[in-house]
């Protein structure tokens, strides 16, 4: 009896493994472009490796490891996951990070006035400002005042310039009041100052996410999370079995219907969109109905 076909060069996958991390409730159960593409692999394996099941049979591919990584895919997508799991994570990673999606959009209006009239104020002042004075007074309008990344920061620090801008308008410092006269015409009026106040009031007072707490305890999110990492993990060591098991006693046909070997297009002048597998010779593949375990 010849010997199986295989494709050629064939290449055992390596397992693929995760940096472990600690398990945090509040860190959402993400699965990455990487992660969700294997998974597709996975499922497509065990829905078509029935069509070749003779052949996996004889080499040791039996009911209880089809049921086993039928188990360890349906754990590993998080597809016997509560829904309520997926909006708990959500709510707890606003309450781990401290702004709700309300106080976000806030805080981005915050962070867009910030990001416009500081570099604007600190180009208006040599130009309105008396030559002589104009550094110094720059140093001390901008003292301790920076601005700040995207977050609760901002807040205090926009609060701060909008108070010594209001402070130009009474000044005795030569060319002060100019300064606020020409901030008003650029657009910083005293009606754009005040809208900006109730924002940072506003954001101020959203300090908690809008969503109530979750009925679900941390505890029993942590424990689904571990669960679905955990089978991730397995998948992944139980693919990486089967898959250079099935590389290496079947040919390149059933390789592709197992989604092990990828199909490549050749052209030709005959034929310019042909498509055909890498060393698509005839080969010996069990057909028709391959019977259960």
């Amino acid at each position: 009896m010849g010997k199986p076909k295989t494709s050629k060069s064939p290449k055992a996958s390596k397992v693929d493994r995760t940096e472990a991390e600690p398990l945090d409730e509040a860190t959402p159960t993400e699965l990455d472009a990487e992660t969700t593409a294997f998974l597709g692999r996975v499922h497509t394996l065990l829905f078509n490796v029935p069509k070749h099941l003779d052949r996996a049979k004889r080499h040791g591919y039996t009911q209880k490891e089809h049921d086993l990584g039928w188990e360890l895919y349906t754990t590993a997508s998080g597809k016997n996951r509560r829904f309520e799991h997926w909006l708990a994570e959500s709510d707890q990673r606003d309450v781990a990070a401290g702004v709700s999606a309300e106080r976000m959009r806030l805080l981005q209006e915050i962070d867009a006035f910030e990001n416009l009239w500081f570099p604007r104020m600190r180009a208006l002042i040599p130009r309105v400002l008396p030559r002589e004075s104009a550094a110094r007074f720059a140093a001390a309008f901008f003292k301790d005042l920076a601005q700040q990344p995207l977050g609760p920061t901002v807040v205090d620090s926009v609060k701060t310039f909008l108070n010594r801008v209001d402070e130009l308008a009474s000044s005795a410092e030569p060319g002060a009041r100019e300064l606020y006269r020409t901030l008003g015409e650029r657009g910083l009026t005293p009606k754009k100052i005040e809208s900006m106040r109730r924002l940072i009031a506003a954001a101020e007072e959203h300090r908690t996410p809008d969503r109530a707490a979750p009925a679900l305890s941390p505890a029993e999110i942590a424990k689904a999370k571990e669960a679905q990492l955990a089978a991730l993990e397995s998948l992944r060591l139980w693919y990486n079995d089967w898959a250079t098991t099935f590389r290496g006693i079947f040919g390149t046909r059933a390789q592709i219907t197992l989604g092990l070997t990828a199909l490549k297009r050749k052209r030709t002048s005959a034929a310019p969109e042909d498509a055909a597998p890498e060393d698509a010779a005839p080969e010996e593949e069990d057909q028709g109905d391959a019977g259960g375990f």
